[in-house]
């Protein structure tokens, strides 16, 4: 009996030496580089993805290893200008890797996952949502409840300054004026002052789905992966319980018209503003809305991909932190700086076309239009309102987990109304 154990062993010892061995120096992947470890199995990826630490860990390896790494036994990762359009581009667009998107139980074809045949239909439909005199109806829509935004956050009771929550107050506004838009009604978090039901649910079950993406890639498991979430993270699925003052400086520069008054009242006026629209668009680079990459598989054949052949099935992605965070894309990538999108020499050695905040291609997000007409709108308004400064107790906020999109803690400012 104890012999047969010890054979046993011996094999399933042998069988797992040999799938190591052929993973790392056998597999069509073995020539790219990355760590040992990441190259034979999944474990380190998902331990990482797990701790909310995904984008962190690939971008030390970006900078250890170069433009492309090896990050799972299938799997690589790029932070090339190049490689967005090799795998988004709109002749090549590889298909979404299923492992990592959430397809509905009816198996509906939603816009995010639905095939090409289907999504091209679909989007055309939505693109007419996003029609310049469509965008000026969502404008007269969106224009009253940021008179609510501004009218909530000034002081009361005499006070000079007030001190709040802006990620809290930022959703408020969006999510009311977005089910007012689809729905017909607000949430009326604006009013009320506080988020609601639906609001914390849709966040919970974001970072739910991010941990069950996950028993996609270990199927045998699958269900203890599911188990462990219920018992240990069920809260996922309940209920959620420095450069301010020379960007405010500039942006209220451009905001004031002859007769003294916001010249920023449509989003047309705020497009024109050359300095916000730079601003919102290092704010992307610094602090994109999914830092992760957004993986594809390699088509049947296999593909060139930032210079290089990959074998078919591969799941590819461009990550997104890793690579707004690369000083092969951008000069002093730590560094905020809005200038590096004007028309001066500031940005002039920086690859611009590494930046792709909502993809690109025939999936790249169609809102992208409306939301930078909402930015501009809100953010401008805030700092024709108010003197903003950052709580000292925030002063490391951006150093946050991430579980596709970032898990965000309470973001604390000081409102000053000004004169």
């Amino acid at each position: 009996m104890i012999s047969n154990i010890y054979k046993v062993f011996f094999l399933a010892l042998l069988f797992s030496a040999w799938k190591i061995f052929s993973r790392r120096y056998l597999h069509p992947l073995s020539r790219y580089p990355g760590p040992f470890l990441w190259s034979v199995s999944r474990a380190s990826y998902a331990t990482a993805y797990a701790q909310g630490k995904l984008h962190k860990r690939i971008q030390c390896l970006h900078d250890q290893y170069g433009d492309v790494v090896r990050v799972a036994p299938d799997e690589l990762s790029y932070r090339t200008e190049e490689a967005w359009k090799d795998i988004h581009g709109p002749l090549r667009n590889f298909p979404k890797d299923m492992r990592f998107y959430h397809a509905s139980k009816s198996k509906a074809p939603s816009v995010a996952v639905a095939p090409d045949s289907i999504h091209g239909r679909q989007k055309r439909a939505i693109l007419r949502a996003f029609s310049v005199s469509a965008l000026q109806s969502h404008e007269r829509l969106l224009r009253p409840f940021v008179d609510t935004l501004v009218r909530m956050l000034h002081p009361t009771d005499g006070k000079k300054e007030n001190v709040v929550v802006m990620t809290e107050w930022y959703n408020y506004v969006i999510f009311d004026f977005m089910a007012f838009e689809l729905f017909g009604e607000s949430l009326h978090c604006l009013e009320k002052g506080t988020s609601h039901t639906w609001v914390d649910m849709l966040y919970g079950s974001i970072k739910g789905w991010a941990f069950l993406s996950q028993s996609k890639y270990f199927p045998s498991l699958s269900w203890v992966i599911k188990a462990a979430l219920f018992l240990f993270r069920r809260d996922l699925l309940q209920h959620r319980s420095t450069k301010f003052t020379s960007v405010a400086s500039k942006v209220s520069a451009e905001s004031v018209s002859e007769s003294g008054d916001p010249g920023f009242g449509t989003y047309m006026r705020a497009a024109d503003m050359s300095y916000l629209h730079c601003v919102l668009q290092e704010s992307l680079r610094m602090y994109p809305p999914v830092p992760l990459g957004m993986p594809r598989v390699v088509p049947n054949g296999g593909a060139v991909v930032s210079g290089q052949f990959v074998p078919e099935n591969t799941s590819v992605a461009v990550a997104s932190w890793a690579t707004y965070q690369s000083s092969s894309n951008f000069k002093d990538p730590q560094l905020f700086l809005p200038e590096r999108w004007s028309d001066t020499d500031a940005g002039g050695d920086d690859v611009k076309g590494a930046l792709q905040a909502f993809s690109m291609g025939p999936r790249g997000c169609p809102g992208r239009s409306l939301a930078f007409g909402e930015a501009s709108l809100i953010l401008a308004r805030l700092i024709w309102a108010f003197d903003l400064e950052l709580s000292p107790q925030c002063s490391n906020w951006a150093d946050q987990r991430a579980y596709i999109i970032w898990d965000k803690g309470p973001l604390l400012v000081k409102l000053a109304p000004r004169s």
